[in-house]
């Protein structure tokens, strides 16, 4: 009896000492894994942070101006460059109407607080009033308040279709332009 009372003591010293260095190892590792990690965040210049439901609103005497939404951003401080997932780029017009364009993915260019630039990529859907148009790019421009699209696109709407290449839209004079291309089918009220 004693013998196995000794037994099973000396089994559960080298047991807690084993466990003891055991959590000393993984608390060390720990550390230093940490320490490392310190060390490259330090190297590492402009470091990214990374988003969940981004949101960033101007607005100027009580009414808002513009807004971008997006389900995930990764922002470079020192270049105020944010990189957005499933965008919302939404410019409110002086008459209360609403232009937004939705997209995969995007880039925010940021001055400041103030918006510079937006690109949207990506099954590109802009909806202005009964119009809904289609693209695969798209850029505002805030400085100029203009909406390009270099390739082809598509609007349904008020009984046209429209198709061409190389749109402009002057948002502030609610003027749209395509360059080549155009195609527009005219369908009679019903």
């Amino acid at each position: 009896m004693r013998s196995r009372l000794r037994l099973l003591v000396g089994v559960l010293l080298v047991a807690a000492i084993g466990g003891g260095v055991w959590l000393l190892w993984r608390d060390a590792a720990a550390r230093r894994a940490a320490e490392v990690a310190a060390v490259a965040i330090e190297v590492l210049p402009d470091v990214s942070q990374r988003i969940q439901d981004f949101h960033r609103v101007k607005v100027e005497n009580g009414r808002k101006v513009w807004e971008v939404q997006a389900r995930e951003a990764q922002y470079r401080e020192g270049e105020g460059i944010v990189t957005v997932m499933d965008p919302v780029v939404a410019l409110y017009l002086e008459d209360g109407r609403e232009v937004s364009l939705r997209g995969t993915g995007g880039t925010v260019f940021l001055e400041g607080r103030e918006l510079k630039r937006v690109d949207v990529e990506g099954a590109i859907a802009v909806q202005l009033g009964d119009y809904s148009l289609t693209t695969d790019r798209a850029s505002y421009d805030a400085e100029r308040d203009v909406v390009t699209a270099p390739g082809a696109v598509h609007i349904v709407g008020g009984g046209l279709d429209v198709q061409g290449l190389r749109m402009e839209v002057d948002v502030g004079a609610q003027r749209l332009r395509l360059a080549e291309q155009v195609r527009v089918v005219l369908e009679p009220a019903t």
